[in-house]
C-alpha cells in the first residue's frame, strides 16, 4: 500500500474517529435522560414489553442481508452498480418473506400469551423500522466505503433526538406503552428520508448469478456469525424472558442500560474498523499497530466510566424516590459492567478477524460463546431468576479470553500488557471510593466524593505508569487539529 493512500486513510479514520466519540457522547447524552423520563413514567412492565417484543422484530434483520451488505464493504475493488442493485433486491426479497412469516405466527402467538392492542401496536411500529432499515442500507454501504461517518451520523443523531422526544412527550400526556410505538415510527420514516438525501444511489432491481455468487462467497460466511449471534443473544434473551417474566425482563433491560453508555465509544471504534482495518489488511504493521491503539484507547475510556456508573448507580437510585423500583437491577448492573467490559475489549479483535477475511475463526467463537449461553442463561435463568441471567452474561463473556489468545497468534498482539494499566488503575480507585465514603450517609456527598477521588486516582496513576501513550494519544490530536 503506497504511503500517500496510508496517510489519507490514516486522516479520514482520525477524523472520524474523533467526530464519532463527540457524536456518540452526544447521542448517550440524549438517550440517557430520555430513558431515564420512561422508567419513571413507566413501569417495569411496559419497559419489558417494549423490549421484548423489539428482540423479536430485530432477530428479523439479520436474515434480510445474508452478508451481502458486509461484503460490498469489505472488497477491495470499487462497487458496481451492478452489485448494489443485486444486494438491494435480495434484501427485498427477505424482508417480504421475514414480515410474511411474522404475519403467519403472530396471531397464534398473541392468542397463547394474552397479547392485546398494545403489543400490536408495537410489533407493527417495529416491523416498520425493519423494512426502513433494510431500505437505509446500500446509502449506508456507500458512505461506509468512502469513510464518511460524519453523514451517517447525522442520521443516529437525529433518529436518537426524536425517538426520545416523542416517547417522552407522549409517555408523560399518559398514552404509556404506545409511546415507545409512535416514536419508532417517526423516527423509522425520518431516518430514512435524511439517509436518502444525503447519499442517493440509483435505485434498481436486478439479478446476477455471478454476482450473487462473488458476494456470497464472503458474506455467508460473514452472515453465518449473525445468525449464530442470534441464535446466542436474541433468541437467548426471548427464552429468559419466557422464563423470568416481563417483568423481570424489564428489570435486565434497565441493568443493561446504564453499561451499555460508555460503549458507544467502542461503537465509534467498530464503526470504522471494519472499513479502515479492510483497507489495511496487506500491511501486517499498520493492522498491528491499529488494533493496538484501537483497544487500549477503548480500555482507556470504557473502564473507567463502567466501573463509575456501577459506583453511583445505587447512590441515585437512593436520591430520586420513585426510582426505588429500579432497586432490584443494582446488583445485575455490577454484572453488566464487568462483561461489557470483557466485550468491548474483545469485539475489535473479532471485527479485525473478519476485516482479513478470518470468518471461520470468527464462527467458532461464536458457537462456542453460543453453546454456553444455551447452557447458562436457562439454568440460572431458572434457579435464581434475573440475577442468574446477569451472572451467565459474566460467565459467558469470561470465556472471551479465548480471542485474546487468538489476538496473539493472528496479529502479535498481548491484549493483556495493553488492558493492564487501565485495568489497575480503574479497581485502583474503586477501592479507595468505596473506602472513603463508607461511612457517609449524605447521597450527593457521596456520590461527588466518589466521582472526585475516581478520576484524581485514576489520572494521576496513568500519569505515573502509562505516560508514554497519554502522551501518543496528545500528539494524535494535536496532528488531527491540523488535518481540519
Amino acid at each position: 500500500m503506497e504511503e500517500i493512500e496510508i496517510e489519507k486513510i490514516k486522516s479520514k479514520t482520525a477524523k472520524n474517529f474523533l467526530y464519532l466519540s463527540v457524536r456518540n457522547f452526544g447521542i448517550q447524552i440524549i438517550t440517557t435522560i430520555g430513558f431515564f423520563i420512561l422508567t419513571i413514567i413507566l413501569g417495569a412492565g411496559e419497559v419489558g414489553l417494549f423490549a421484548i417484543v423489539a428482540e423479536s422484530i430485530a432477530i428479523l434483520g439479520y436474515f434480510s442481508d445474508i452478508g451481502l451488505a458486509s461484503a460490498l464493504i469489505q472488497q477491495k475493488h470499487e462497487v458496481e452498480t451492478k452489485d448494489l442493485r443485486v444486494t438491494f433486491t435480495i434484501q427485498q426479497i427477505l424482508v417480504v418473506i421475514g414480515l410474511i412469516i411474522v404475519a403467519i405466527i403472530y396471531p397464534s402467538i398473541a392468542q397463547s400469551k394474552g397479547y392485546g392492542s398494545k403489543e400490536f401496536t408495537i410489533l407493527l411500529s417495529l416491523c416498520f423500522s425493519f423494512i426502513a432499515a433494510s431500505l437505509k442500507t446500500i446509502p449506508s454501504v456507500l458512505l461506509e466505503r468512502k469513510l464518511d461517518f460524519q453523514k451517517l451520523s447525522l442520521v443516529d443523531i437525529v433518529e436518537n433526538i426524536l425517538f426520545y422526544l416523542i416517547a417522552v412527550i407522549f409517555a408523560l400526556f399518559g398514552f404509556g406503552v404506545y409511546s415507545y410505538a409512535i416514536a419508532t415510527f417517526i423516527k423509522s420514516l425520518v431516518g430514512l428520508i435524511i439517509i436518502y438525501r444525503l447519499q442517493w444511489w440509483d435505485i434498481g432491481i436486478g439479478f446476477s448469478f455471478e454476482t450473487t455468487k462473488k458476494l456470497m462467497s464472503y458474506g455467508l460466511p460473514f452472515q453465518a456469525n449473525s445468525l449464530i449471534a442470534v441464535a446466542k443473544d436474541r433468541l437467548s434473551n426471548l427464552l429468559v424472558a419466557g422464563i423470568i417474566g416481563r417483568e423481570s425482563f424489564g428489570l435486565l433491560s434497565w441493568a443493561q442500560k446504564g453499561p451499555r453508555i460508555p460503549l458507544s465509544f467502542m461503537d465509534a471504534i467498530m464503526k470504522i474498523t471494519f472499513p479502515t482495518f479492510s483497507r489495511i489488511q496487506d500491511n501486517p504493521e499498520l493492522l498491528k499497530k491499529s488494533i493496538t491503539k484501537s483497544i487500549y484507547f477503548i480500555a482507556l475510556i470504557v473502564f473507567p466510566l463502567l466501573a463509575g456508573i456501577a459506583l453511583i448507580s445505587n447512590d441515585i437510585i437512593n436520591l430520586i424516590p420513585k426510582y426505588t423500583k429500579w432497586q432490584p437491577a443494582v446488583v445485575p448492573l455490577y454484572f453488566y459492567a464487568i462483561s461489557y467490559a470483557i466485550a468491548a475489549i474483545t469485539t475489535p479483535i473479532t471485527n479485525a478477524f473478519n476485516a482479513i477475511g478470518k470468518i471461520k475463526t470468527t464462527t467458532k467463537l461464536m458457537i462456542m460463546w453460543t453453546v454456553l449461553t444455551w447452557i447458562f442463561y436457562p439454568i440460572l435463568s431458572l434457579k435464581f431468576g434475573y440475577y442468574g441471567t446477569s451472572i451467565a452474561a459474566l460467565i459467558v463473556g469470561s470465556s472471551s479470553f479465548v480471542v485474546w489468545i487468538l489476538a496473539k497468534k493472528y496479529f502479535d498482539t498481548n491484549i493483556f500488557s495493553i488492558i493492564i494499566h487501565p485495568s489497575i488503575a480503574t479497581v485502583s480507585f474503586i477501592i479507595l471510593s468505596l473506602s472513603a465514603t463508607f461511612y457517609i450517609d449524605n447521597t450527593i456527598l457521596k456520590i461527588v466524593i466518589k466521582v472526585l477521588i475516581s478520576v484524581i486516582v485514576y489520572c494521576f496513576y496513568l500519569w505515573l505508569w502509562s505516560k508514554d501513550d497519554l502522551l501518543w494519544f496528545l500528539k494524535q490530536a494535536k496532528w488531527l487539529k491540523k488535518q481540519q
